[in-house]
């Protein structure tokens, strides 16, 4: 029998409610395109969607931590930008190794000085700094394939 390959299933990891004082929500918009562009599917948009926190207002706090639970559990990898801090992103990041899933951080090199060193120290986790779009672009194809 003949199987498709499917597209490699990812679940993109951002600040939502931890704010976006270092890398703008805009800009972290673009980052499930780029992810897309790879040929790959961003299981988790929601957080880069214009009125993603209206719509999670419709969630209580139990709704929101099972589904992020349950794409991860769906996922074949994370990506996580990691520059703007977020407790929830390093749960999932925990998360995600303690599932067996490969993680990939990213974050802006002019903060790579304040990221955090467990983070970056953890096993199963690979974390990159990137200068601009087109480089993280880079950086997710050479951890991907």
């Amino acid at each position: 029998m003949f199987v498709m390959n499917r597209p490699k299933r990812v679940f993109f990891s951002c600040s939502m409610r931890g704010g976006y004082g270092r890398v703008a929500q805009e800009e972290l918009r673009k980052i499930p395109d780029i992810i897309e562009t790879l040929g790959m599917e961003v299981i988790s948009r929601h957080q880069t969607n214009g009125n993603f926190m209206e719509n999670e207002s419709q969630l209580t706090d139990k709704e929101i931590h099972d589904r992020d639970y349950r794409w991860l559990k769906e996922a074949d990898l994370v990506i996580a930008e990691i520059t703007n801090p977020s407790l929830g992103v390093g749960a999932e990041i925990a998360d995600a190794v303690n599932l067996g899933i490969p993680v990939l951080c990213v974050y802006k090199r002019e903060y790579e000085d304040v990221m955090s060193a467990y983070i970056r120290g953890k096993t199963g986790v690979v974390c990159r700094a990137y200068n601009d779009l087109e480089e993280l672009k880079e950086i997710i194809r050479a951890f991907v394939f």
